[in-house]
Formats: C-alpha cells, sequence, structure tokens
C-alpha cells in the first residue's frame, strides 16, 4: 500500500534526460497567466496531434479536461484554478517543481509516440521522457529555454475528464496547502484511520483489510464507514476535514492508535515533510509522540526577531535577511513591528511584513522588544522546558547580549516574573546582504519614480498594480516628510 503513496509523493521534479534536468518554475502574481497559458497550449496541441493521429482525444472531449482543470493534479491543479488569485497563490507556491497532468490509461502507450524528442506543441519542444510506474515522466523546453518537467499519469477517464474518484484520490485542499500539508498527507491519514478495518488505495478506493475486500470508490460509503453515518461527507475532501471527522465521530480513547499509524507511515515517505500534519493533528486530537523521550517531549522553542523598525514598511532585503533567517530556526516565529510610523498604520506595516516573509511568522505591533519577548513566552505550553531564539541583525550584537543579560536577570518588565531556560543569540547568514536591497534604495527607486526597482524590493506577492500603489503612498510621504529619503 505504501509504494504506491510513495510512488505519488516523491516523483516529481527530479527526472534527468541525457544529463537534462528541470529547472523548477517560479510563479510570480505577474507571470501566472502566461506559465498556465503556454503550458495548456503545449497540452493542447498533444491533445490535437493524438486527435488527428488516432481518432480519441487525450485530456476529454476536445481537450475539455485541461481547460476545466480536472487533467490536474497536486499543486497543478491549484496552478490552474481560477478561484485562486494570483498574489495567493504566488505567496504560498512560489515555486512548482513539475507539472502533473492525467491521461486514459488505453492512451499511455500511443502517448509515448507524441513525446519524442524534437516533437514541438506551443511554446514547448519534447527534450525527451522515461517510463514512470503509471505513466512518463517528460522534460520540454520552453522557447524562452527553461526546461520543464511534466509528469503524465494513467487514470480513469469519461468523455469529459478524469473519473470522480480519480480526481478524490490524487486531490490536495489549498487550505491544507496553506498550512504545509500536502495531498497526499490526506490519503496517508485516510488509510490510517481505517485500523486494522479499513485501507485507502489511491487506485481501488477503500477496502476492508480482513475476508473479502470489497473495494468502493464511492466518497459517501467511503465516509461512513470510516466515520459513521453522521459525519460529514464533504470533510473527506481535506486533510483538516478528516481531522475534524476523527475528532468528533470516532471514540476518543481510538485517537492515539490513529495518530501512531499515521505518524509510522509518514515517516517511511522519504522527501515528506510532515511536521505540520503531525502538529495539526497533536493541536486537536488528545495525542503524544509517544517515540519521543521525556526530555525531547518537554522542551519547547520559539524564535523571535525582538522589534523591527522599517522606514516605513519592510523590504525584501529584510524578509531574506532576517525572514529568510528565521524560519530555519526552530520553534514558533515571532516578529515585533514599532508601531511608530505616521505614513503606515501598524496593521498596514504588519500586512507588507507577513507577505513578504511567508506564512507561519506572528507579527506583533509594540512598543518595545519585551513585548515581543514576552508574546514568544506564551505561545509555548505552559510546562515543558523552554528555549528562546533571538535573531538580531549583525549591527546590532551588543542589543542582543544586552537584551540577553537583562531577560536572564528578570529585568525585562513586560515578562512579569517569566523565563526561559536557555536563551541563544543569531545573526543572519548572508553578512555582505550579497541580494543589494535596502530601504534607502526602495525610497530612493519611489522618488525616482522607477517602478521596476521599486517592485523589486517590495517583492513578488504584490501585483504591479499594488506596487504602484504602495509607490504612490512612498512619494507622498516623501513630498511631506512623513517619510525620511535619507534614513537619519
Amino acid at each position: 500500500m505504501l509504494k504506491g503513496f510513495k510512488q505519488y509523493i516523491v516523483e516529481g521534479g527530479n527526472v534527468k534526460i541525457d544529463n537534462v534536468g528541470a529547472n523548477p518554475i517560479s510563479i510570480t502574481p505577474e507571470n501566472r497567466k502566461q506559465v498556465t497559458t503556454d503550458v495548456a497550449g503545449f497540452l493542447h496541441g498533444l491533445n490535437n496531434t493524438h486527435k488527428l493521429q488516432h481518432g480519441s482525444h487525450l485530456f476529454g472531449e476536445n481537450g475539455s479536461a485541461i481547460s476545466n482543470g480536472t487533467a490536474f493534479s497536486g499543486s497543478t491543479h491549484h496552478l490552474f484554478d481560477k478561484k485562486i488569485n494570483d498574489q495567493d497563490f504566488a505567496h504560498y507556491k512560489p515555486v512548482v517543481g513539475d507539472l502533473d497532468v492525467k491521461v486514459p490509461r488505453e492512451h499511455l502507450a500511443a502517448l509515448s509516440d507524441h513525446l519524442q524528442p524534437g516533437k514541438s506543441y506551443g511554446a514547448y519542444t519534447v527534450v525527451g521522457h522515461k517510463k514512470s510506474a503509471d505513466g512518463y515522466n517528460a522534460l520540454i523546453k520552453h522557447d524562452n529555454g527553461q526546461v520543464h518537467q511534466i509528469d503524465f499519469e494513467g487514470s480513469d477517464y469519461d468523455n469529459k475528464g478524469p473519473s470522480e474518484f480519480d480526481k478524490f484520490a490524487h486531490s490536495s485542499n489549498w487550505n491544507d496547502v496553506k498550512a504545509g500539508i500536502k495531498g497526499a498527507h490526506h490519503k496517508i491519514l485516510l488509510n490510517a484511520v481505517g485500523r486494522d478495518k479499513h485501507k485507502f488505495s489511491i487506485i481501488h478506493g477503500l477496502g476492508n483489510r480482513t475476508g473479502d475486500v470489497n473495494w468502493t470508490k464511492d466518497k459517501k460509503q467511503i465516509s461512513s464507514s470510516l466515520f459513521g453515518n453522521n459525519a460529514p461527507a464533504e470533510n473527506l475532501d481535506s486533510f483538516h476535514g478528516v481531522v475534524q471527522n476523527i475528532k468528533n465521530h470516532i471514540p476518543a480513547d481510538q485517537h492515539q492508535a490513529i495518530y501512531d499509524k499515521y505518524k509510522d507511515s509518514v515517516k517511511k515517505m522519504k522527501g515528506l515533510h510532515s511536521d505540520a500534519s503531525l502538529a495539526h493533528m497533536r493541536q486537536h486530537l488528545n495525542v503524544v509522540d509517544n517515540d519521543l523521550n521525556e526530555s525531547e517531549q518537554e522542551t519547547h522553542h520559539t524564535s523571535v526577531v525582538p522589534i523591527t523598525g522599517f522606514v516605513p514598511i519592510s523590504h525584501m532585503g529584510h524578509a531574506k535577511d532576517l525572514g529568510g533567517t528565521l524560519a530555519k530556526l526552530p520553534g514558533t516565529k515571532h516578529v515585533g513591528i514599532s508601531g511608530k510610523s505616521e505614513a503606515y498604520s501598524p496593521d498596514e506595516r504588519k500586512n507588507v511584513l507577513e507577505r513578504q516573509w511567508g506564512g507561519g511568522v506572528n507579527a506583533h505591533v509594540v512598543s518595545g522588544a519585551g513585548e515581543t519577548i514576552r508574546a514568544a513566552h506564551d505561545s509555548l505550553p505552559k510546562t515543558g522546558k523552554k528555549v528562546l531564539h533571538l535573531l538580531v541583525g549583525s549591527d546590532r550584537r551588543s542589543l542582543a547580549e544586552g537584551l540577553k543579560k537583562s531577560l536572564e536577570a528578570g529585568k525585562i518588565k513586560e515578562m512579569e516574573g517569566r523565563s526561559f531556560d536557555e536563551i541563544h543569540i543569531h545573526h543572519p547568514e548572508d553578512l555582505g546582504r550579497s541580494h543589494g536591497m535596502s530601504g534607502t534604495k526602495m525610497r530612493q527607486a519611489a522618488a525616482d519614480g522607477d517602478i521596476e526597482e521599486f517592485h523589486k524590493h517590495l517583492g513578488p506577492s504584490f501585483s504591479r498594480q499594488e506596487a504602484q500603489q504602495h509607490m504612490d503612498k512612498f512619494r507622498a510621504g516623501i513630498s511631506d516628510g512623513s517619510i525620511p529619503l535619507k534614513r537619519k
């Protein structure tokens, strides 16, 4: 059973043909539409060629599965989902490693003939392809020179596209994705929920573990078999929903067994990062990590940028220097934002930072570093060893040392007697700031009306229109003196 899951999880983005490998596809709010247009053009060309030679469509009648998005699975489905706006997608999926496309199983043999090196469809030319467990992995070269990987997987199709179960079996939920939880986690959890009674297969559906297997692909029947008739069947569509059904419709004394089975399964999946999914289960179910020793269970980490000023908002240099390093530090993440700014409100500055730095960062509008550290302390469990990681710019080493001494001596009034068992100081890894970005350059770009330079500093999670709005605000602030052109 795990073999099928493993194939589903780790195969993408790593194929080489004649020493040629794929480039990851960088997604911005500005280029997402062009990327999807070019990929769809390649697939429509492939579909039309197949129809001319074999009399049948690859992707449903007239390529309907391409147009309605049902031909795509995993993150590729979200890439083509028009209900997800460009900014949101680029924020949570700035890089797509490969493209996952489903084709009818009966056409796989013929598909190989159309993936020969040198064949061109739209903006792409085929580099070559390799057989996979249930289809083909192909490399295709864009007119711009970038090589991308596209994985074709055999699927059960009707006239319009993949079957309902096939779409479900290879799906991922966008809210799960934003929380760092993949479609594979979702399907492995369904298998774990069955424990010793039922097993879930992305090929066959849900079956019995003893006696006659009696596979079913009907989602309502799958839901009722796992959770009973009273559980909302729609919750089956996401990891979050499945956990909710476990909590509400499976006795609490069975939750630990489900958690243990799930954790044992994901540990066997090389390359599958499962911390977010495990943390979500621990948060919502009464379960613990039984394989950890006592000291490991009782140690809790939090990582903090005590306070940042920004003139007047953060830029991508901050995101790379501080945000990038913060992401690599352990535990909960907290950033203090000074509330002192005339041109931008505290909430506006907070919103900009969160979009630039990505998910998982807790931004606090504060008047001093002590408030940020207090919030970080209170985010940890009440029991156990507490470890604080302080992250400051390399030019603020003395401040960090002083803050550490004050914390250890109990002299930070905002802590009100609270303390940490360990305190460590960290600095950004790129001490030379090779990215070349700064607040001074960002303000100068605004003053010069250089939207391209300003947008680079603001970051790819903002559209050009949003960048223009921010630049106009900068120019007004520079004009009235609320934003200094040169930092004092």
